[in-house]
């Protein structure tokens, strides 16, 4: 996989760690750590349309914890929002609802700065649409077409 390394490597998916497509999540991720107090702590990455979704995951002794999310420009490789978060149980839904409401804050900003006019309904279904794609379709599928335009 050495185009898809070379990829991760832009999103804190380092070489020297084994990144994988996960099944089971959809989603690639790296082999994380294991804290001393037990609690393992790993990152995901989801492609679509343009950007990268990465979460950071904790799995404690009780529950897996969402602690934060972070979305980038694919072309650009720059970081467009990132949030943290403390006690937000993992499940994908909840990763999926932070993540579009994230990309829609991010577009309306935008707009607004720019002294444009957006239908706030209308940018929340684009941003659910391209946020599905990202947790719903095959991940495999979208490396393959990402990295083919991109030139990795």
């Amino acid at each position: 996989m050495p185009q898809e390394i070379a990829l991760f490597r832009n999103f804190g998916l380092s070489t020297r760690q084994i990144v994988s497509y996960c099944q089971s999540l959809n989603a690639f991720t790296n082999t994380g750590y294991t804290s001393l107090a037990g609690n393992h702590y790993f990152v995901s990455l989801r492609l679509s349309n343009g950007i990268i979704i990465k979460e950071d995951v904790g799995i404690g002794y009780a529950h897996t914890f969402l602690n934060g999310l972070k979305i980038y420009d694919l072309n650009s490789r720059t970081l467009l929002c990132n949030e943290s978060y403390n006690c937000v149980f993992y499940s994908r839904q909840t990763a999926k609802n932070y993540a579009v409401d994230m990309l829609t804050r991010l577009v309306m900003k935008t707009a607004q700065r720019e002294g444009a006019f957006l239908n706030q309904d209308t940018v929340k279904r684009r941003a659910s649409e391209i946020v599905n794609d990202a947790y719903y379709n095959n991940q495999m599928d979208n490396l393959n077409k990402y990295t083919k335009q991109l030139g990795y």
